[in-house]
């Protein structure tokens, strides 16, 4: 699969992720979230790393569960 293929998987894995999201179910969004992100990094796609943002920006819970805190961590320090 071509690096353009997989950056336009990530992107569409991160609109789906904020659909779970939406729907609450955090698990499955932050997993797929993760996903795209590794992806990203993987490419230095600055625009993958911004939408992964902005499906975490999206969340605002109290207490985040350990999927969401395992995200923050892997998202933390990344400058592209």
């Amino acid at each position: 699969m071509s690096s353009g293929h997989e950056k336009q998987r990530a992107l569409l894995q991160l609109d789906i992720a904020s659909g779970n999201l939406a729907a609450g179910r955090l698990d499955g969004a932050f997993t797929m979230a993760a996903q795209a992100l590794e992806t990203g990094l993987r490419y230095k796609s600055g625009r993958i790393v911004e939408w992964a943002r902005a499906v975490r920006r999206s969340y605002s819970g109290p207490t985040p569960p350990k999927v969401v805190r395992d995200f923050d961590d892997r998202l933390y320090g990344v400058f592209l």
